[in-house]
């Protein structure tokens, strides 16, 4: 008799411990949960930023390239006209 209270007494301290230790295991589930949420969502803006940069870059190439046009463009015309005006004193 004395056996099978010493037992149950010991069942019930073993589903009290295992419950704790399910209480701190859902606890820390949750935090690495949030801890991800927070990753992701920082993941997330990093990824706009990138996206922003990225179209920013592109728009800055093609003014860039039109700018270069255009200089080239201004530097055939001022070597035209120099040679134009140099044709001018020779003759």
């Amino acid at each position: 008799m004395m056996a099978a209270l010493v037992l149950a007494f010991a069942v019930i301290i073993a589903k009290v411990m295992i419950t704790q230790l399910i209480g701190r295991m859902n606890r820390q589930i949750n935090q690495v949960s949030q801890v991800k949420s927070e990753a992701l969502g920082r993941l997330k803006g990093a990824q706009g930023q990138k996206q922003i940069i990225a179209k920013n870059k592109m728009l800055l190439d093609k003014k860039m390239r039109r700018l270069k046009k255009e200089m080239g463009e201004m530097k055939e015309e001022e070597d035209a006209r120099r040679k134009r005006s140099e044709s001018r004193r020779v003759s």
